[in-house]
């Protein structure tokens, strides 16, 4: 079982719908994030909860955990140790060469042995692009 620490979680206003554990990014406007699309996108943090669309509506916002250990949704077997990369759909997968895929983490406890797995992982801002 996947578990969290958190060091700053903030909240946030919610442009779209936001699925639990996955990376969301800032929309362009003031507090507000929105899922990340690309592998390259620079993730805000991690949605704690998840935001459905009619929710948004009802004026529920997002808790975002941007800094700290958080569960993250895994799109591949990811083990303790290893380095996280962002995927398009907001998941994160183990670090392999050359991808172009942002780096977000660490996975500290956890491991994921299948996709939709969830992982401890140590969020890492400003690595870079594998």
């Amino acid at each position: 079982m996947a578990w969290s620490n958190f060091v700053l979680s903030k909240g946030y206003n919610a442009a779209a719908a936001l699925t639990k554990f996955r990376a969301v990014k800032y929309s362009g406007n003031v507090e507000e994030v929105t899922p990340v699309t690309a592998i390259t996108d620079y993730p805000a943090g991690w949605a704690q909860f998840a935001v459905g669309a009619s929710e948004i509506t009802q004026g529920k916002g997002a808790t975002i955990m941007v800094l700290g250990i958080t569960e993250a949704e895994a799109s591949t077997a990811i083990t303790v140790g290893a380095m996280c990369t962002l995927e398009t759909d907001g998941r994160v997968s183990v670090l392999v060469g050359a991808s172009g895929k942002r780096i977000v983490g660490r996975c500290v406890g956890s491991p994921a042995a299948n996709a939709g797995d969830r992982i401890s992982m140590l969020i890492l801002h400003g690595l870079g692009v594998a």
